[in-house]
């Protein structure tokens, strides 16, 4: 008799478990009213906007291959990087310099944060600066807790495939969510929207998930379960296990969820000087990089870390204000012209989202076992996948999300 297992969460995590598994009965449930969890694309005007996830980073094959059965087109991102010094566009290898910088990182001696990392090494104050903002932007992160180690971990794992290389897809990322929920169901999956989960019962063999959906309780019964919940719902304790999982709680606390501010503005033209001029990064503006978008005339502008923390409790027109007041800046423009050109502006605020509470994860001093951890299955009967668990490094992207999928399908197919 096959084996019944729920699935909790459908972002790509719990979509690509999903599409993997066989010979079970699969239920997945997913608390939002749409599939894809982090990416969330908006289609307006002939536009793709992304309010989540963006880029395809680097060529991780499996996420590649997923791409090219979905048939899917890849559109390459500008991978040009400048820096605003002093009012003017300067180009920069930013990558080059921080691959540089990571190297020197021991990770034969004890860890120690970014910030620490800096603090000894023989930088001018530009240059401190100008790797302190990117790490913070980057990786959704406090430089002062992120751990040295796992960004050393994140570079070598980077560098092995081709990190440096963006694309886009040109339907936008919910073209691959949506592919991978025709997936799920053709291998026989149920998949249901708007069910929050709220307590899983469990013992060996035997799983009880309770959970409400239209104000209504509902009770679901499985031999196992895979819960693939953001680290900052884990964290916020919104999902109860009983018994408790100390092992999990503890790689829980010992994780960081980062916050991002993320902002897109739709213009009836390309205004700026070069219409696809990649990324511009700053060191004293609230939003720190801005990028354009090869597919229309749209610039996006990003917060990461304790900037993203600043801004977290902003309104959207709040938001668009200060976005506009800094492309006035950045590009030596009048506001009214920028206003004029402008059609809309578009922002999720992921830190308020009750089904994920922040951007990303990544890992503080001290914790870089902590995501096998947080993976690592109980007991033949519960299992667990997202980004958060991620062991190369490589946290707070799609493919890491997809990967740990495609293993918690393998462990759970391998215990039964």
């Amino acid at each position: 008799m096959p084996k019944e297992v729920i699935i909790i969460g459908g972002g790509m995590a719990g979509l690509s478990a999903a599409a993997e598994l066989r010979g079970c009965r699969v239920t997945l449930v997913e608390a939002k009213n749409r599939f894809g969890g982090r990416i969330h694309t908006l289609y307006k005007d002939g536009n793709v906007i992304e309010l989540g996830a963006e880029f395809v980073h680097g060529q991780n094959k499996a996420l590649l291959s997923v791409i090219h059965n979905a048939g899917l087109a890849l559109a390459d991102a500008s991978e040009r990087n400048q820096m605003l010094v002093a009012g003017r566009l300067q180009p920069i290898a930013l990558w080059d310099k921080f691959g540089e910088l990571a190297a020197r990182i021991e990770t034969q001696k004890p860890d120690k944060s970014f910030l620490s990392f800096i603090d000894e090494t023989a930088l001018d104050e530009g240059g401190r600066k100008m790797m302190l903002t990117f790490v913070a932007g980057f990786d959704a992160a406090d430089p002062a807790r992120i751990s040295a180690h796992s960004l050393r971990r994140a570079e070598y794992a980077s560098e092995q495939m081709n990190g440096q290389k963006e694309a886009r897809l040109q339907t936008g990322y919910a073209s691959l969510a949506e592919f991978m929920e025709s997936k799920a169901r053709h291998s026989g999956a149920t998949l249901l929207k708007n069910v929050v989960v709220h307590a899983v019962r469990w013992r060996r063999g035997r799983v009880q998930v309770e959970a409400s959906c239209d104000r209504l309780t509902e009770t679901f019964l499985a031999d196992a379960a895979i819960v693939t919940l953001p680290l900052g719902v884990l964290k916020a304790r919104a999902v109860t296990f009983e018994p408790a999982l100390p092992d999990k709680e503890e790689a829980v606390a010992g994780l960081e969820f980062g916050n991002a501010i993320k902002l897109t503005l739709v213009f009836r033209r390309p205004w700026w000087p070069d219409p696809d001029f990649g990324f511009i990064h700053t060191l004293d503006e609230s939003l720190q990089t801005w990028w354009s978008d090869s597919r229309g005339p749209i610039l996006t502008g990003w917060a990461g870390g304790p900037k993203a923390d600043a801004l977290l409790n902003h309104s959207p027109a709040e938001l668009e204000v200060l976005a506009v007041e800094a492309l006035s800046r950045l590009f030596s423009i009048s506001l009214q012209k920028i206003r004029t050109e402008l059609i809309s502006s578009h922002t999720h605020n992921w830190a308020h989202d009750p089904h994920i509470r922040g951007a990303y994860s990544y890992i503080p001093v001290g914790g870089l076992f902590y995501p096998k951890q947080l993976g690592a299955p109980v007991k033949e009967t519960l299992f667990f996948a997202g980004e958060a668990t991620a062991r190369d490094g490589q946290m707070g992207t799609v493919f890491a999300a997809l990967e740990s999928g495609q293993r918690v399908a393998r462990e759970l197919m391998n215990a039964i």
